[in-house]
């Protein structure tokens, strides 16, 4: 199976490239909090076109069909709109800003079919019935639920024939079910099909008259960077303070994430980039949605405050250093052990394991906080407190982690225990905090790291290859690879700009195979022009979730650096 890939802004084809045996998709998205992912046929329950309803993601149509129409060969990112083509048809997508509505067009009429799975996001549960009818001129779908869709086309008919799905991605994710009944719903006939969601018949009837017009992208001389930009700005949620931090299931706001995106999202939206910012520190100690704290977001989001501060005014950087100060009690008061950082199980970016203790990363991030806490002191005896308490940190984190050669990942002050385990967290660390180590002790950390983890196709493992536990194929819901042996984008990202900043020239190819593999990916493979979060280790897939917020981020913070394009 072959099929074209194409960028295209104004119309005009910038960047294509025929994939085979490959099965890339498209993704729209709404900073309604809305999505649109669609390959040929669904693949898994999580396609369609969902909407952010009564607080939670909703999912409005489950595929669309149209009669007679043959396989899909080309997809084409408009920025701004998506096409599709299928032999002569084509297909145009476009979804709402203003609205959770979704314009569906083709080049010329059909008969297209409408189906069903009206339920909330997670649920795994039969999707609800429905009431059909015509109101205003427009057709309505009441779903028993309470959520409401208005469709405006040339004609309707009811048809509710439930059919039996099989969603051969969610097996292959292990994420079950595999197979559900859906409803082949309503078939409907013409050239430009609208569709408007709502939690009222008022609202949805206000919107399906609004003219809708499809609008591509200005110019752009990277294409890539434009890929990342604009995957990145769709996970914002504009009538909230938040950024998803990925679809389509990450559809929540993780603080570590966020923090993470901040730098890049302060390129691509300053004032929603700020708030967010004082969002995470006004509350570092804050769960995420998974019920547990994020252990490294405050570190991560007073790490962007050096990106921030020259964009401050004097109240706000007041309020920073009171926040810094109080995360830096609360700190000290709830996880430090023996003078290290502890976090408890599942706390740090690699929740799937317990990875409890000190941890190197979170060390890193606590030496940051008060080198700034340092810098951002009003009297000198609370500047001198602060380096005190970096200079006798920072020598027990060296004295407990590095042997000379080697630093380690994890310390368990209680039982004086040693984590050997060869994972990739030391590039966090020089990242967040490169004073702990000189150069060259660095150099040497990162080559006996890149043994260990490197992968020929331009990425790293979560876990030596080496190891027992390593996994070199993604293993989905079933998270036995997921931080033993996948190999994750944002990271990816972040040690080719790590490496740059160190020895460019050293490390020459593996930075340029690094940002090969991400472009490659970001481009060519799984959501069209969307960053993915993961690939197996044995060879370069786009897998796990279509777009994340995080590896957009950092792809965009290594190009700019690595490239000089400041």
């Amino acid at each position: 199976m072959i099929m074209r890939i194409v960028h295209s802004l104004k119309q005009k084809t910038v960047e294509q490239k025929e994939v085979k045996n490959e099965i890339p998709s498209l993704l729209a998205l709404s900073n309604k909090g809305d999505y649109l992912w669609m390959k040929g046929i669904p693949e898994s329950r999580y396609e369609g076109w969902f909407c952010k309803l009564k607080g939670d993601l909703y999912k409005i149509i489950e595929g669309i069909n149209v009669e007679g129409s043959e396989p899909v060969s080309e997809i084409r990112n408009n920025f701004g709109y998506l096409t599709r083509k299928r032999g002569d048809l084509e297909e145009f997508f476009t979804l709402s800003k203003l609205s959770h509505a979704l314009a569906y067009e083709l080049n010329e009429k059909r008969r297209v079919e409408i189906f069903f799975d009206q339920r909330r996001s997670y649920d795994p549960g039969e999707g609800c019935d429905y009431d059909f009818y015509i109101e205003e001129g427009a057709y309505i779908v009441e779903f028993h639920n309470g959520i409401f869709l208005a469709i405006d086309c040339e004609e309707a008919t009811d048809i509710r024939e439930a059919m039996e799905r099989y969603y051969p991605y969610d097996e292959k994710r292990i994420s079950p079910p595999f197979s559900k009944k859906v409803q082949k719903g309503v078939s409907l006939y013409g050239k430009r099909f609208i569709f408007v969601a709502g939690e009222s018949k008022k609202e949805v009837l206000g919107h399906i008259r609004k003219v809708f017009i499809r609008e591509g992208a200005e110019e752009s001389k990277r294409i890539d960077i434009h890929c990342a930009q604009q995957s990145l700005a769709g996970l914002l949620v504009s009538e909230e303070t938040g950024l998803y931090a990925g679809i389509p299931w990450f559809f929540q706001f993780w603080p570590r994430d966020e923090a993470v995106s901040l730098k890049s999202l302060f390129t691509v939206s300053p004032k929603k980039a700020r708030e967010i910012y004082f969002r995470i520190i006004e509350d570092t100690m804050q769960k995420g949605p998974a019920g547990t704290m994020n252990a490294d977001a405050g570190g991560w989001a007073f790490k962007r405050t050096e990106d921030f501060l020259p964009f401050f005014s004097l109240s706000e950087k007041e309020k920073v250093r009171r926040m810094l100060k109080k995360c830096i009690e609360e700190c000290l008061w709830s996880f430090t052990e023996d003078g290290l950082a502890i976090s408890r199980p599942h706390e740090t970016w690699m929740d799937s394991l317990r990875r409890d203790g000190a941890r190197i990363e979170i060390q890193a991030m606590r030496l940051n906080m008060y080198k700034l806490a340092a810098s951002l002191a009003k009297r000198r005896s609370e500047k001198n407190l602060y380096m005190k308490m970096e200079k006798e940190m920072k020598e027990k984190v060296r004295k407990r982690f590095f042997d000379g050669k080697m630093l380690y990942d994890g310390y368990c002050p209680r039982k004086k225990e040693i984590d050997k385990s060869i994972r990739p967290n030391i590039f966090i660390a020089a990242y967040i905090y490169p004073d702990l180590l000189s150069k060259e002790e660095w150099k040497k950390c990162f080559d006996d790291a890149l043994k260990a983890l490197w992968l020929p196709w331009g990425g790293l493992s979560t876990l030596s290859k080496d190891d027992d536990d390593f996994h070199e194929i993604h293993t989905g819901e079933d998270a036995r690879s997921y931080h033993q042996g996948d190999s994750w984008f944002y990271l990816n990202n972040l040690v080719a700009l790590v490496l740059h900043r160190f020895d460019s020239e050293r490390y020459a190819f593996h930075i340029d195979k690094i940002m090969q593999a991400s472009k490659e990916e970001l481009m060519w493979k799984g959501a069209i022009g969307c960053h993915g979060e993961v690939s197996s280790s044995k060879e370069l897939k786009s897998e796990g979730c279509a777009n994340q917020a995080w590896s957009n981020a950092m792809y965009l913070e290594a190009v700019e650096e690595i490239e000089d394009l400041s």
